[in-house]
């Protein structure tokens, strides 16, 4: 009986810590591609010529407004919202792009059979621009503009499927800035020397 127990118990920590190393690097991985995905919330734009001139050379001037527009943009406080799962994707129509990235089977094979589809939890999401993080909720689907006047990127990730060894992962991105400005993007990572690294992203869409 005592034996009986101690096996449940076992099993139960043992269960309980491959759960929790698994959430450890999913949120090592969103916090890593948040930094990297919301310098993309920021486009130079391309200032109208004075009126009455139809045919304009920009000039260093030009060129130093606009510098100085997406730098003020970049270092800016944002507000980022999450689609509140982690969703499942239609991978089998990603296995092309995702050839592109990885030849490691077992990782593929994992990816594509993966259903998972849990809660984010923001709080756990390293953020060291100090943004505002918050939940794209039904609330903003029925604003005017879907919400988007008031937030400057919309984050939605498929499930993060890694090898065994925690060592390599694949997922789905998808970036919205407005209703019809956004893209979806294949990554592959690797983790060295304790961290993750990019190590290929493939478009996926872009509207």
């Amino acid at each position: 009986m005592i034996l009986t127990i101690f096996l449940l118990l076992f099993s139960s920590c043992k269960k309980m810590k491959t759960r929790n190393y698994e959430e450890e690097n999913t949120y090592q991985i969103i916090g890593l591609l948040l930094s990297d995905l919301r310098g993309s919330t920021v486009l130079p734009p391309g200032f109208p010529p004075p009126p009455g001139e139809d045919i304009y050379e920009f000039t260093t001037r030009d060129s130093l407004r606009r510098y100085k527009y997406f730098y003020k943009q970049t270092v800016r406080k944002k507000i980022i919202a999450f689609l509140p799962q982690i969703y499942a994707s239609e991978k089998k129509n990603e296995l092309q792009t995702i050839n592109k990235c990885t030849n490691d089977k077992a990782l593929i094979n994992l990816f594509l059979e993966s259903e998972k589809n849990i809660k984010i939890d923001i709080n756990k999401v390293g953020n060291s621009k100090k943004d505002s993080l918050i939940y794209y909720t039904e609330k903003h689907k029925k604003m005017l503009g879907r919400g988007f006047n008031e937030i400057d990127m919309l984050l939605s990730f498929s499930n993060i499927t890694f090898n065994k060894d925690y060592t390599r992962a694949l997922l789905v991105v998808g970036v919205t800035f407005e209703r019809l400005n956004g893209f979806s993007t294949l990554i592959y990572l690797e983790k060295e020397n304790y961290h993750w690294e990019i190590k290929c992203e493939e478009g996926l869409s872009i509207s």
